[in-house]
């Protein structure tokens, strides 16, 4: 017999029928777009930024003078390398073809010698590498690029830069960040989208006024989806396969999941996969949730090595219900030494990726991971204080 295909996806981009709704932040960024509006969207990693911004892309599609160019800043550790990539995903964005990516390399890239890589298909991929001089001379006029090229091929550029945070990580960080800022204020014909997946290096970016991007944009907190959209979605995904599944059942998945973007479609994949005939129940929604723990255990062992005793009896007292970390009562019974202590704990969990810390509500990154302290690493014992 043959194999169907999952109808979930999982790890890459959605769009099109794979993609949740989220139909006011498609609309809100629509808008920001046309009218040339720079965007800071910030939410945890995989909640389905990078998606929300294709989809967009794919919504826009019909607007023959907007374009999208894309960057990902997330292997990126010099000013060279940022302005190769962006140099790059901006030719690439402006010239349909490959004889016109060439062209406007000639034209617009000034007072560097470009080295140019084809890929396996030479008609449609190239890499840049730009011999750059010593210091900044040439910098500001390939910052100006995109506005360039944009303003002589009279279109809007829409300039999306994923995993910005990553920028603290070049070796001028401020300084490089003053630059771009003195060149992207001045951009008419582009407009900058800026996302990242660290909620507290993003925050200090863009709403530290002692820092460059302070008021650069609309800043946009993308929430969770919204549980009345997923009910639906699960359910059209396992009809496309010709498979029911009630809306009890799939509201049980998005909960077990705490409604995190990657990890329900995650566990609908494991789900769909258990279902042999063609009803999926809540008995085997949790089958695929076992399953899903089974494949993950020696990761989380070696994510529970990295942890400290302190930071471990931290999630033990969250996962107790505590909401009050700093009582006497709570340090106490918990081991978390101190007040001062406690703010270390959480600053580590954070920059661990462990949770995310949203005004006074604390988020896991993978509530998977969550599932497995719970049931396996403590199991019995979790309340046993």
């Amino acid at each position: 017999m043959e194999e169907e295909d999952s109808p979930f996806l999982i790890g890459t981009l959605v769009s099109g029928d794979s993609f949740v709704d989220r139909e006011w932040p498609r609309k809100h960024l629509r808008t920001n777009f046309r009218s040339g509006i720079n965007t800071i969207l910030i939410s945890p990693r995989r909640w389905g930024k990078s998606s929300l911004i294709r989809q967009v892309s794919v919504d826009m599609s019909r607007d023959k003078d907007v374009r999208f160019a894309f960057v990902d800043l997330f292997h990126v550790r010099t000013e060279q390398e940022f302005l190769e990539r962006t140099t790059e995903a901006v030719i690439k964005a402006l010239g349909k073809t490959m004889d016109q990516r060439m062209a406007d390399v000639k034209e617009f890239v000034r007072g560097v010698v470009p080295q140019i890589s084809f890929g396996v298909d030479p008609l449609s991929e190239f890499s840049l590498k730009l011999n750059l001089p010593e210091g900044r001379r040439d910098m500001q006029d390939l910052l100006d690029l995109p506005e360039r090229m944009a303003r002589a091929k009279k279109v809007r550029l829409v300039l999306c830069i994923d995993e910005f945070q990553n920028i603290a990580m070049l070796p001028d960080p401020v300084g490089f960040q003053k630059v771009l800022r003195a060149s992207w204020q001045h951009h008419k014909a582009v407009c900058h989208v800026i996302y990242g997946s660290k909620r507290h290096m993003m925050m200090d970016l863009f709403n530290k006024q002692s820092m460059p991007f302070y008021r650069f944009g609309d800043v946009m907190f993308l929430d969770k989806i919204r549980r009345e959209d997923w009910v639906p979605f699960i359910q059209k995904r396992f009809a496309s396969r010709k498979k029911n599944i009630t809306a009890d059942v799939c509201d049980f998945m998005a909960e077990r999941m705490q409604d995190h973007s990657y990890h329900v479609q995650l566990l609908g994949h494991a789900a769909w996969l258990r279902t042999t005939g063609r009803i999926c129940t809540k008995a085997i929604v949790e089958r695929g949730l076992q399953d899903l723990l089974n494949q993950h255990d020696a990761l989380y062992h070696r994510l529970v090595d990295d942890l400290t005793t302190p930071q471990l009896n931290y999630l033990r007292a969250l996962l107790n219900g505590v909401e009050r970390f700093t009582t006497m009562e709570t340090i106490r019974r918990f081991s978390l030494g101190s007040s001062a202590h406690v703010k270390r704990i959480t600053n580590a969990l954070e920059n661990k990726e462990v949770l995310d810390f949203v005004g006074k509500k604390t988020e896991w990154i993978d509530p998977l991971f969550k599932i497995w302290l719970e049931e396996r690493f403590w199991g019995g014992r979790l309340r046993m204080i």
